[in-house]
C-alpha cells in the first residue's frame, strides 16, 4: 500500500479500492483499507459490500466511499445508473447493521471453514495455494489432470460433482495457470461431502 500510495503521489490517478472482503481476513491479519494511508485515501473510492458481510450476496448492494469533491461525481453518475434501492431492502440492511456481531464474527466464521476445506485437502494430489482472505481457495491442479482449467472445471462438475471456478475466466486472454477457485462458503456437510469426492481424484 505504500509503494501504491509512492506510486500515485506525483499523478491525478483515482483510485478504486475493492474492499468487499475486509471483514473475512483469516489469521489475525488485519485489513488494510486504502482509507488508512493518506495519499490513497484523498484519491480513492473505496467500495464494500452488504452482500459479502451479510451472507445477502443476491440482494447486490454495497457502499462507496470516497472525499466529498469526488463522491459528488460519483452522485452525478450513479444517480443515472441505480437511483436508490427498494424500500424491502433498506429495511432489512438497517436490521442487519443494528447488530455488528455478525460481521465481527465473520473472520472466524471463515476462517473455520477455510480450514475445514484445507486440511480435508491435505494429502490429496490438488496442490493448496495460500487463502488469507475471502472465501476460496485456490489449487493447483497440475498433479491431477492435463486438461486447461476450464475443460478441467466442466469435467469436474460433470463426472465428480463438485463445481470450481477456472481462474482463466478472469483474463480477457484466457491465461491459463492451472489453477481453479473453490467457494468454501457452504454449509459444512457439504463441504465433506466434496471434499471425499475431491480427494479421490
Amino acid at each position: 500500500m505504500r509503494a501504491l500510495e509512492e506510486l500515485l503521489a506525483p499523478t491525478d490517478v483515482l483510485l478504486v479500492s475493492d474492499e468487499v472482503y475486509e471483514h473475512m481476513v483469516f489469521d489475525g491479519a488485519e485489513h488494510q483499507s486504502a482509507a488508512r494511508f493518506p495519499g490513497l485515501a484523498a484519491r480513492a473510492f473505496i467500495v464494500s459490500s452488504f452482500g459479502k458481510t451479510f451472507h445477502v450476496t443476491g440482494w447486490k448492494v454495497g457502499t462507496v466511499a470516497a472525499p466529498a469533491a469526488l463522491t459528488a461525481e460519483f452522485r452525478k453518475v450513479h444517480q443515472f445508473n441505480v437511483f436508490t434501492v427498494n424500500t424491502p431492502v433498506q429495511h432489512g440492511l438497517a436490521q442487519y447493521l443494528a447488530n455488528p456481531r455478525p460481521y465481527l464474527d465473520l473472520p472466524a466464521f471463515y476462517q473455520a471453514k477455510r480450514d475445514l476445506f484445507r486440511q480435508g485437502l491435505e494429502g490429496s494430489r490438488l496442490k493448496l495455494l495460500p487463502s488469507t482472505g475471502s472465501y476460496f481457495q485456490c489449487v493447483d491442479i497440475s498433479a491431477v489432470s492435463d486438461l486447461n482449467e476450464a475443460d478441467f472445471c466442466q469435467w469436474l462438475t460433470r463426472e465428480i460433482g463438485v463445481a470450481a471456478i477456472p481462474l482463466s475466466a478472469f483474463y480477457g486472454d484466457g491465461f491459463d495457470q492451472r489453477v481453479v477457485r473453490f467457494c468454501f462458503a457452504k454449509q459444512d456437510a457439504t463441504l465433506r461431502a466434496a471434499l471425499e469426492r475431491l480427494r479421490r481424484l
